[in-house]
């Protein structure tokens, strides 16, 4: 065996969070947050920082949250702990929640994460204290980000705070392939200080005794690596072994098929044996105590969520007197979890994963299961159960689906909690003959932004991957889904002058993807007409004139700026642009328009037909110029530091106050009288931490928005930061998995 001591950080995860009308035309010209831990091989503790996470208020006076969509991805594990109304959720890319049963919203833990960490956005287990639920600890970790670097988080507050261990060693995957099953890790129910996890892409298993301190690795006898890069995907520890200080049974399963895949182990994971009658031609997905000395498994014949062999798979009892199983499968197919009522083992609640029928929005998902005498009977419940969106009405055209999850409430075993590909949705009489199930991921916003748009006296509209986008009146109100529901979109914009049109891309290579609206998003029409003899134009960045004649359109497969001045119908390529990322439109001329690419910033003054290149501007690779609403050709770009443009792009002055800018965005001024707000996301000294900084100068003076406790691990895939335009002190920045978040300066409400 092999000792080693844990390298330990306190992480903070505090929660977190585009463009009105504004006056002034001055230039404005004038001259991370977190420590990074080595791995665990060195030993050496590198100190401790208290980062609350739950707060949302920075120590700069700004007051953080999520824009209001309705969840929107992956919830991968949800919990229900012997505390009234206490519950955890984690999910795939969008860090860990704790449900705040005052407010009826799930709080973020993970709004301490940092840009540079943001691989621990991807939670791949979760589990707390049976005795102790303020302990909670969590594996994160995400394959392609960070460095694949994976942490086992540790909180003695209900997730308030956190202790981060890295382990070297270990390998998870938030993200990966049977992210959905689990628990990786397994709290002792006599002692929340004991802790077993096992690991995914490496394999193996560690057992700590002191609250995650030190640990041990543990050894199998076996290879936990597996092909499917998921090793050890559930733990589970029997609550009536060892003695009153600790158990000594666990059961560990391995992902794989074709081969021994339960190992147990009766001396508190010092040696282990495999479970021979454990089936063999399926995956484990989860594993459940059900109170009365028996296991109840679900199985798959893959990891899932999503590549299960729909016909195959089934439920199991394992017996831990004699390790022997009982099949109670309802239906051959495959299974994501099952719950049991802790006061009566013949009533479990089953689901499936992956499995495709009709539900009562209309939408396919998956199936539902109760029994109420142990498995020998069950009733399927999606011919009577039905649907309650719970106000966020676009939902109530969706599915459960992915139901990877599950979770009885020990305090009113009524009610039940699963997890789905959109969120989270609990049911309050799941023993009924027609249950109801309702949305319950208020507060989870896991949507991936990659555009917004707030509309001065208007709509704060968005583009969203997977979702299409939303258009609503306010951050805090739920609005409706864009009517085309064409998919991931990656771009939008607004007429400035003409706000009932708008324009958005998206869409893959099978169809054309360009859409318009002229009636503020009520319908859509696609343009069926592609700018590209090849074929079908996609995604990209869209722009439209001020008056809203114009239609721009930078295809991100066509290496060109194309032109539309008859709704699509027919594009012109623009002469100059050449492969241009990003296109605007200036925001009251509509006969200006502006591009720019990785190394180049270009403008036009005849409605985008040609382009003229700034020679004097180095752009490098930023591609997001912003410009500023109510005022002809003022510009914003973040290139070599901040510049600014008052003469359509033809020239630039560098604001010397910003050393960093890697987003820049605009919003309301203070009075009517008042210049934008700007907003960057970057540094205005090499001294300064990464991080949100706002001016209300003109970019003369700075002051920072965020602190170490609320970064969200920087802007993810839309990298964007806006000002809202009708509410003063109000800015929104893209995250990898949290939605859009938002933060209101205090002093301003």
């Amino acid at each position: 065996m092999k000792h080693r001591k844990l390298l330990s950080l306190f992480l903070a995860a505090a929660m977190a969070v585009s463009m009105s009308g504004c006056s002034g035309n001055g230039n404005g010209s004038g001259e991370s947050g977190d420590s990074n831990v080595s791995s665990g091989a060195s030993g050496e503790d590198s100190g401790v920082v208290e980062m609350p996470t739950s707060s949302r208020v920075s120590e700069n006076g700004w007051k953080f949250g999520q824009v209001a969509m309705g969840g929107g991805g992956f919830v991968s594990g949800v919990f229900a702990t012997s505390q009234d109304g206490l519950y955890y959720a984690r999910t795939d890319v969008g860090g860990a929640y704790r449900y705040n049963k005052d407010t009826q919203l799930w709080e973020s833990m993970s709004y301490g994460v940092s840009e540079e960490d943001q691989g621990f956005l991807g939670i791949a287990a979760l589990a707390f204290g049976e005795k102790d639920p303020n302990r909670v600890y969590m594996l994160a970790g995400t394959s392609y980000l960070s460095g694949g670097r994976t942490a086992l988080f540790v909180s003695d507050d209900y997730g308030v705070t956190f202790r981060r261990t890295e382990l070297s060693d270990f390998r998870v995957d938030g993200n990966g392939m049977g992210r959905g099953n689990g628990e990786r890790l397994a709290v002792d129910p006599k002692n929340s200080d004991i802790v077993y996890a096992g690991f995914m892409s490496s394999g193996g298993m560690i057992k700590s005794t002191d609250g995650g301190q030190t640990y041990t690795t543990l050894d199998l006898g076996t290879d936990t690596t597996t092909s499917n890069s998921n090793g050890i995907c559930s733990i589970i520890i029997d609550p009536n072994s060892g003695d009153e200080n600790s158990c000594s049974t666990i059961y560990a399963a391995i992902s794989r098929k074709g081969d021994y895949n339960i190992y147990k182990s009766t001396d508190a994971g010092t040696t282990w044996a495999p479970v021979e009658e454990a089936p063999q031609g399926l995956m484990v997905q989860r594993m459940k105590y059900n109170g009365d000395g028996k296991i109840v498994i679900t199985y798959a014949d893959a990891e899932g969520p999503w590549n299960n062999n729909r016909s195959s798979g089934g439920i199991r009892m394992l017996n831990m007197a004699d390790d022997t199983f009982t099949d109670i499968t309802p239906k051959k197919q495959a299974y994501g979890d099952v719950v049991i009522d802790p006061n009566d083992p013949n009533r479990m609640a089953a689901c499936t994963e992956n499995i495709y029928v009709a539900q009562p929005t209309g939408a396919f998902g998956d199936e539902f299961y109760t029994t109420t005498d142990g498995g020998q009977t069950w009733t399927l419940l999606n011919d009577t159960m039905t649907f309650n969106a719970n106000g966020v009405d676009w939902l109530s055209t969706t599915s459960m689906h992915w139901c990877s999850s599950m979770a009885i409430d020990p305090n009113n075993t009524d009610r039940i909690m699963v997890v789905s590909g959109n969120g989270i949705y609990a049911c309050d009489n799941i023993w009924d003959a027609a249950p109801e199930f309702y949305f319950f991921a208020k507060g989870v916003e896991e949507t991936v932004p990659y555009e917004l748009v707030s509309i001065p006296g208007g709509e704060l509209v968005t583009a969203a991957a997977d979702y299409d986008g939303f258009s609503q009146p306010s951050a805090e109100v739920y609005g409706k889904v864009h009517s085309s529901t064409a998919g991931s979109m990656t771009g939008i914009a607004v007429a400035a002058a003409n706000t009932d049109v708008w324009v958005k891309c998206g869409g893959d290579d099978k169809t054309n993807g360009f859409w318009y609206t002229l009636d503020r998003g009520e319908t859509w029409n696609q343009a069926k007409k592609s700018p590209l003899s090849t074929g079908p134009a996609y995604g990209g960045s869209v722009a439209v004139s001020a008056d809203g004649s114009t239609f721009y359109w930078t295809p991100s497969n066509g290496g060109y700026v194309f032109w539309s001045d008859d709704q699509g119908k027919s594009w012109n390529q623009a002469e100059g642009a050449m492969n241009a990322q990003r296109i605007i439109a200036d925001q009251v001329n509509p006969e200006y328009v502006y591009a720019a690419s990785g190394s180049s910033f270009y403008y036009s003054s005849d409605r985008g037909k040609t382009f003229t290149a700034n020679k004097e501007l180095s752009v490098f690779t930023t591609t997001r110029p912003v410009a500023v609403p109510g005022v002809e050709g003022k510009i914003y770009y973040p290139a070599m530091g901040l510049q600014v443009s008052t003469d359509h792009g033809e020239t630039f002055t560098r604001i010397n106050t910003v050393s960093n800018c890697q987003m820049v965005g605009v919003g309301k001024g203070k009075t009517d009288d008042s210049p934008c707000t700007l907003f960057i996301w970057g540094q205005p000294t090499s001294d300064d931490p990464v991080g949100l900084y706002w001016s209300e100068d003109e970019g003369a003076t700075w002051k920072r928005i965020n602190d170490d406790n609320h970064q969200f691990g920087g802007t993810g895939n839309g990298k964007f930061v806006y000002g809202d335009m009708n509410k003063y002190g109000r800015v929104y920045m893209s995250s990898l998995g949290l939605g859009v978040v938002y933060g209101d300066l205090v002093e301003a409400e």
